[in-house]
């Protein structure tokens, strides 16, 4: 675990701090820039599809991504909005340790970051949206033929599980709150660009519960031997022919 990460990712937290580590870190990795070589990220994709019989080919790119954005984003944001950390999280700068069956173990920083006080969202999160996932959602997207939505909507789902947590851990009037509830409500980001993670959850009464459920679906339905996920926004289990997101 990185050093200056101990305070946030301590008892039952630490695992989730081992998901970044520093080069002092043996195991062998491939820099996250690499997987911008469209021949090298299928082969990941299909090595890791080789874990489930009959899968779609997009649907088994959104499974993938599931657990390449869960391992960055939720220690990154975490650091970020808890501990006002900026991690040195750009695609070119970052490496990324895999496990056997090609899926992201834990990703290998240079250093451990600087503390810094964002003025406001845009500037706290751009590392990680503009340096990092701007860059990596199109090459999986190109990979696989699923579409950027869909993966967007993964990392969305991601980003606004840590607010969430994160909120109910400080409070609303924490800085890193604030600045995340306000990247989940705008719709526009740098030179009135659409934000990708605008609401990408909402909350739903449904008698004496509310129920949190995801805008666009991760279309892990298209894999057999999954099910729905608690926060499909779907129903009901569709048939293979059903129309995916554009």
């Amino acid at each position: 675990m990185i050093p200056s990460l101990v305070p946030r990712f301590s008892g039952d937290l630490e695992a989730l701090g081992s998901h970044l580590v520093l080069t002092a870190d043996e195991r062998p990795h491939l820099a996250c820039s690499a997987l911008l070589e469209q021949d090298r990220l299928r082969l990941l994709l299909s090595r890791f599809g080789e874990n489930y019989a009959d899968a779609e080919p997009r649907a088994v790119a959104s499974q993938w991504s599931k657990w390449y954005l869960s391992r960055l984003i939720t220690p990154v944001l975490a650091a970020n909005m808890v501990l006002d950390r900026k991690l040195p999280i750009g695609l070119q700068e970052t490496g990324i340790i895999l496990s056997p069956d090609g899926r992201a173990e834990a990703f290998r920083l240079r250093d451990e970051g600087q503390a810094f006080t964002p003025s406001d969202f845009m500037e706290r999160f751009e590392d990680l949206l503009d340096g990092h996932l701007s860059l990596i959602i199109p090459a999986i997207s190109t990979a696989s033929g699923l579409s950027q939505k869909v993966l967007w909507s993964n990392a969305g789902n991601i980003i606004e599980n840590v607010v969430a947590s994160c909120a109910r851990k400080l409070g609303e009037e924490h800085a890193g709150v604030v600045h995340g509830r306000q990247l989940l409500a705008s719709r526009l980001w740098h030179d009135r660009q659409p934000n990708r993670v605008f609401e990408p959850v909402r909350y739903l009464a449904s008698g004496e519960e509310t129920l949190r459920k995801r805008r666009v679906c991760c279309i892990r339905y298209l894999i057999p031997s999954l099910s729905l996920c608690k926060t499909c926004p779907l129903d009901e289990q569709p048939g293979k022919r059903a129309r995916l997101p554009r």
